[in-house]
């Protein structure tokens, strides 16, 4: 490993290698910023922009906002192994962001709006696939207070089971067009490979729209200048 002593990019390398990310690459600053903010009232980054690089560390640069209070914060992002020299230093970056890119299962349990759409979701496709008409009736009669029923009868009258399904398949193939478009926005400007686009496919078909929003993050490159 190299001594901290031992400057293995210098100050216009650092420039020079920082200038390139933020013009060819800033979908993959952008998700380096994403992959290590606190998960804790995390807001959407904006103005990113690579700073500094050493064999070790990369500095970015982005503003964060809390309502209309916003604030210009300072990320290092840490190498491990070191970078072995400037000729390396992009590749790797790259390479690294790319997998800070991909889409985690993890989220449509830990963030609450995914996991609400998800259980949500699922309950409308059980309604619609197993339970049907005669049973979402029975299970309605057997758990949903009096009033309860009464106002599902104001609102909705005999076509409530016709709602939650159309709910469900419009939920469906809403969710499915939005995992078609990202995977094809991600495969276009941001160069991901065939499994890492199919799984944000399969994960925005369970939950919609807050797994696109993540998405979208990662594809603001111009195509010309995607990923290689």
């Amino acid at each position: 490993m190299c001594s901290d002593s031992i400057i293995i990019i210098n100050d216009e390398q650092s420039n020079d290698i920082c200038n390139a990310l933020n013009k060819n690459h800033p979908n993959i600053i952008v998700a380096l910023v994403v992959a290590n903010q606190s998960t804790k009232n995390a807001t959407t980054p904006t103005q990113v922009k690579a700073r500094k690089i050493s064999a070790h560390t990369l500095t970015i640069s982005y503003v964060e906002c809390q309502g209309a209070m916003c604030a210009l914060n300072s990320l290092d992002v840490s190498f491990s192994p070191p970078i072995k020299s400037a000729d390396d230093a992009i590749d790797r970056i790259v390479t690294d962001g790319k997998i800070a890119m991909e889409a985690q299962c993890k989220w449509l349990f830990t963030e609450t709006l995914p996991l609400l759409i998800l259980i949500v979701t699922a309950a409308l496709g059980y309604t619609t696939l197993v339970l049907g008409e005669d049973g979402l009736q029975t299970a309605i009669d057997s758990a949903v207070p009096l009033m309860g029923q009464n106002i599902i009868s104001t609102i909705f009258g005999s076509y409530f089971f016709s709602v939650v399904r159309a709910s469900f398949y419009f939920a469906v193939v809403a969710h499915a067009a939005e995992g078609v478009y990202i995977a094809i926005m991600l495969r276009m400007r941001a160069s991901l490979g065939c499994l890492a686009c199919l799984k944000w496919f399969a994960l925005i078909c369970c939950v919609g729209y807050p797994l696109t929003k993540k998405a979208l993050l990662f594809t603001n490159q111009p195509k010309e200048d995607k990923v290689d």
